[in-house]
């Protein structure tokens, strides 16, 4: 299950840095603590990242330290309780005309077979890896096998306090936000990255130099290097999520120390939860910290 959960939550972090550049208009910080209503104890919202490179920065431990605080614990999925098969089912193109080396120009194609003998898994798979929704092997290419989850490390963090651990969504309702991007979107978005796309380790070193900044307000500027972004599949990306998210995180949290740890793209805006949840009478208190370099 790790590899296919790997490959999953490299998918969130490719989706939710890719989206309008509106999303994170929000002051610095990703770790916050949250007051007000009925909330009685400790409680806080994390802004994690899926794809984090360890030989740059050490995993953020006073975040995980906050975890000692909290009682129950909620990511956006409960990752306990992920099916590899039913994940995969989302992952497969149902029409073979919406393959990938059907939908890029031979210049692009011949691109990506060849950045692709870099990853393993693909080189394994062959032609078959077209098999794969254009979305999914992108995520595989930014895959380098060595960068960790943070939000995985916080789940197993969580679980060795033996806190309680949930889910805010479900793999069905994430991937929901998949079908909004049409297969020639998908393809545009491959092609778009094979411009400037040179190797996993490079992207992934990249992405996690702009995350360690904590800078909100450029963030997502600079990880989507301003490509364009359908506004139907952010709407079902972002948008549509954070108000289902943000209301179903005030149910709760309240009575028991709570972490909500959550893609930082989710955060700011003024359709993020931050915004959505300052609406409903929370009051946010940033706690900050620095990322440590690894070396």
């Amino acid at each position: 299950m790790k590899k296919t959960t790997t490959v999953f939550l490299g998918l969130l972090s490719f989706l939710l840095f890719t989206c309008t550049q509106n999303a994170l208009a929000q002051s610095k910080g990703l770790l916050w603590q949250i007051t007000g209503n009925n909330i009685k104890e400790p409680t806080y919202l994390y802004g994690t990242i899926h794809m984090f490179d360890t030989s740059m920065y050490q995993i953020p431990q006073p975040v995980l330290a906050k975890l000692t605080q909290t009682k129950q614990v909620y990511f956006e999925l409960d990752f306990g309780k992920i099916n590899p098969m039913e994940m995969m089912k989302y992952a497969l193109v149902k029409d073979s005309t919406e393959r990938l080396d059907k939908l890029l120009d031979s210049a692009s194609l011949q691109k990506f077979r060849a950045i692709a003998k870099s990853s393993a898994m693909l080189q394994m798979m062959g032609d078959n890896m077209f098999r794969l929704k254009p979305i999914f092997l992108t995520t595989m290419l930014l895959n380098n096998g060595k960068s960790v989850a943070i939000d995985m490390e916080m789940y197993n963090r969580a679980k060795q306090l033996k806190d309680s651990i949930g889910g805010i969504e479900t793999v069905e309702e994430q991937m929901g936000a998949i079908n909004a991007l049409s297969a020639a979107t998908q393809a545009q978005m491959v092609k778009e990255m094979l411009k400037t796309y040179t190797n996993a380790d490079d992207a992934i070193k990249k992405l996690t130099g702009i995350y360690v900044k904590q800078e909100t307000s450029t963030l997502l500027a600079e990880m989507s290097d301003g490509a364009p972004m359908d506004a139907a599949f952010n709407e079902a990306l972002l948008i549509k999520r954070n108000i289902i998210m943000a209301s179903r995180i005030e149910k709760l949290v309240g009575p028991k120390s709570t972490m909500i740890a959550v893609g930082a793209g989710h955060l700011g805006g003024e359709q993020g939860l931050i915004a959505l949840l300052k609406k409903k009478g929370y009051h946010f208190k940033n706690v900050p910290f620095t990322f440590v370099k690894a070396h």
